[in-house]
């Protein structure tokens, strides 16, 4: 009877803990209040996009879900809501899209933010994320009678566990626990439902979702049954590269004051902390008088425990609301609490921020797994930690990204000798598990108050200098100076103009021809966008593709390409030769997942009685190296459908023979680099006729960029080079000229300094 009095007691215990778990979610909600404080480029980003595009996860009550008349409601839809108002926009919800295919769209830069997500490596490599604006202990959850009270998740091995798919505790339980048998389902909802029928053993998740759909359920067979080590602090993820969106939503999040989010809060959590005992047990408890001091002692000891393991939860939850699980560094949020803090103080006390970015991180995590990739974190931590001063603070932003404070700087010297410090300690090898590993970092560096005097310019301002310590190459550490701040104005004003640009018919298109040097013919032509801007005059793609590929546009972007050109070239083929080629640049960003449709294309070269053979798509070597199934898919697709590949300025980048070979590769176009010097004893010389040789070997076709002299032209051909391109013929020309070219039948742009070239129809 004891034993029974004993579980009975267990059971009541757990479900205090159970719904006890769901209070700490409310504990992080204390942010201290901030006026909502935008900028003037915060200001014109919101004014230039009223309507911007929202990633939700549709399934996760109570934080979130679409009800019967298709509306977002939960907790992170009413904070939402509340950051819609007070910023005066609209969002654009993709209600209907799935959590899985929710992140695809934000890999792909097809929204514009996410709301409600966890940090995680993964994510950090294309989402910027605000402070968490609320916290979730992950926790086991199972029925107590079938399986007793489980403690732990190493508990756990051996045993089936239900999460939901795509989740937090999905990927870190696949991750840290693989002795773990997971069941990943579509939602928390099904999980519960699997482990009260006891076709699993326990379920693993958030703590507020566990409890708010098991009383809504009535799964009242479901207990609390341990703690975890994981914490789902749920931010607001912004699609990189957008700085003026991540800001604009930290201090929206900041200007919510703590009464409207308790109340928020208690709207969907609905705490309930005080369980139901039943008539039966009141009974049995009367019946047995005289057991009572055995029953007290049994609940004392019980409650004892409880609470001693409710004090070490919530320790546990502070030490994840404010450090790294990983490197038990500061945390982003604690971090910013920190520096706010530092800017704060009523005395100015000079300071520098230092922002690392780490390179090959990606690289060791693909190659040698997410394990080493951990352990890696780790060590670049402690060497980070040990570079610095105790009285330095160190940060881990997320992913590979670390902030550290240099309180007391008294000269410029200083910092120099600290980033040194750090650069040189992170060059050293790295040996994990037998693999010897080497990486490089870059630094950017700014100091307080001579560059900032808010908490959001001295960001914005070590990552301007970070940026610049990338371009420059691996290993090096930039300070922020007024020239970053005035870059990053004219990046802004770029992308807010090149988003209308197509729209508003400002972009061009530019034709360079290329002769084949057995017969003298202009047989093709490479097209070059150009845009025509109403202020600024016509500005190259050198200046506007690669904020296109960080944008997104680049889809928009090739997609007016391919149309124009294939439009452009079965005119041509009609009026002047029936085999003439166009070539277009490609971005790698088009061969990955929602990039080409190649279905698409086939149909429109079809609707313009055109064969795959009039266009040559242009990649980069290192296109190639691209393991993933999408890129692999694409090249295969397009290959079948009879277009031909070329891969542009070739020995730049790197690449592997076999590769070649598998993608049916039909040119190789050398880099001028390789031309511009090029004499007859020349060591490009030398290169120059050995990737002539190894392409013909391979079936390939090649065509020599960068001709400006007759004597390059004439070593190319003698090193039996096929095509050639450059000034030497022709500067890139706009449509009109390039067909006049063609009408005349001749190359007539300086015919005193160069052969006149025979167009033969």
């Amino acid at each position: 009877m004891i034993r029974n009095l004993t579980n009975t007691s267990l059971k009541m215990v757990c479900i205090i803990l159970f719904y006890l778990s769901s209070v700490y979610a409310n504990l992080s909600l204390a942010a201290p209040e901030r006026s909502l404080n935008l900028n003037l480029h915060e200001e014109a980003w919101l004014l230039d996009n009223p309507t911007i595009r929202l990633g939700i996860d549709r399934a996760f009550p109570p934080f979130g879900s679409i009800d019967k008349d298709n509306n977002y409601t939960g907790f992170t839809a009413d904070i939402m809501a509340l950051i819609a108002q007070k910023l005066d926009i609209e969002f654009d919800i993709k209600k209907q899209t799935p959590w899985s295919d929710t992140i695809k769209l934000a890999q792909q830069s097809e929204i514009d933010m996410v709301a409600g997500l966890v940090i995680t490596p993964d994510r950090a490599n294309y989402l910027h994320f605000t402070s968490s604006y609320i916290k979730n202990p992950s926790i086991i959850v199972n029925n107590l009678d079938k399986n007793g009270y489980i403690g732990n998740l190493k508990n756990l091995y051996g045993k089936t566990v239900a999460v939901e798919k795509g989740s937090f505790s999905s990927d870190v339980l696949a991750r840290d626990h693989p002795e773990i048998k997971l069941q990943q389902v579509k939602n928390t909802e099904v999980a519960l439902e699997l482990v009260s029928k006891g076709k699993a053993d326990a379920y693993v998740g958030n703590a507020v979702t566990a409890s708010f759909l098991s009383r809504r359920l009535g799964l009242n067979n479901l207990f609390f049954s341990g703690n975890t080590e994981y914490s789902s602090d749920h931010s607001i993820g912004i699609v990189k590269p957008n700085l003026l969106l991540t800001s604009i939503m930290e201090k929206a999040l900041a200007s919510i004051d703590l009464e409207t989010r308790e109340q928020t809060a208690n709207k969907w959590f609905g705490l309930r902390v005080r369980p139901h005992i039943q008539r039966n047990t009141a009974i049995t408890l009367g019946s047995l008088a005289a057991l009572l001091l055995s029953i007290a002692a049994i609940w004392i000891y019980t409650l004892n425990r409880t609470k001693k393991a409710l004090s070490l939860s919530e320790q546990k939850i502070r030490q994840q609301a404010n450090f790294d699980s990983l490197t038990g560094l500061l945390n982003r949020r604690h971090f910013n609490k920190v520096l706010a803090e530092e800017m704060d103080k009523t005395t100015i006390n000079p300071f520098a921020l230092l922002f690392l970015d780490i390179s090959q991180f990606k690289e060791v995590n693909d190659t040698l797994g997410h394990s080493i990739g951990d352990i890696l974190l780790k060590r670049v931590s402690r060497r980070i930690k040990n570079s610095v001063r105790t009285s330095d603070i160190v940060a881990r932003l997320g992913g590979d990204e670390f902030i550290i404070i240099v309180k007391r700087v008294n000269s410029r010297e200083t910092i120099e000798k600290v980033a040194q410090t750090v650069r040189a300690a992170l060059k050293s090898e790295f040996m994990i598990e037998g693999h010897s590993i080497h990486i490089s970092s870059s630094i950017g560096v700014t100091l307080y108050p001579q560059d900032a005097r808010t908490h959001d310019e001295i960001l914005i301002n070590v990552d301007q200098a970070m940026n610049a310590s990338k371009q420059r190459g691996p290993d090096s550490f930039t300070f922020f100076d007024e020239s970053m701040r005035d870059a990053l104005r004219l990046k802004n004003a770029t992308l807010r103009d090149l988003n209308s640009a197509r729209k508003k018919g400002q972009f061009e298109l530019f034709y360079q021809p290329i002769i084949n040097f057995e017969t003298g013919q202009i047989t093709k032509t490479e097209a070059l966008i150009r845009w025509q801007h109403p202020e600024r005059g016509m500005i190259g793609p050198m200046d506007f593709v690669m904020l296109a590929e960080e944008s997104g546009l680049i889809h928009e972007m090739g997609e007016w390409i391919f149309e124009t050109a294939t439009q452009q070239v079965a005119e041509w083929r009609k009026q002047f030769s029936p085999n003439l080629q166009v070539s277009i640049n490609t971005s790698p960003l088009q061969y990955r997942e929602n990039g080409i449709d190649v279905k698409d294309w086939q149909q429109q070269l079809e609707a313009l009685n055109l064969s795959g053979s009039a266009l040559v798509l242009e990649i980069t070597e290192n296109l190639l190296m691209d393991t993933s199934n999408s890129v692999k898919g694409k090249l295969k697709e397009l290959s079948n459908a009879g277009l031909e590949v070329a891969i542009d300025d070739f020995g730049t980048g790197y690449s592997s023979l076999s590769y070649m070979k598998k993608f049916d590769i039909d040119y190789l176009k050398i880099d001028q680099s390789f031309v511009k010097n090029l004499t007859a004893d020349s060591e490009d010389m030398a290169l120059c006729e050995a990737i002539i040789v190894m392409a013909h070997k391979l079936g390939c076709k090649v065509v020599a960029e960068g001709i400006e002299t007759e004597q390059q032209c004439s070593l190319l051909k003698q090193a039996g080079c096929d095509f050639g391109q450059g000034y030497l013929f022709s500067r890139p020309i706009n449509a009109a000229g390039f067909e006049v070219l063609l009408k005349n039948g001749q190359h007539t742009l300086d015919p005193t300094a160069s052969p006149q070239i025979s167009l033969h129809i």
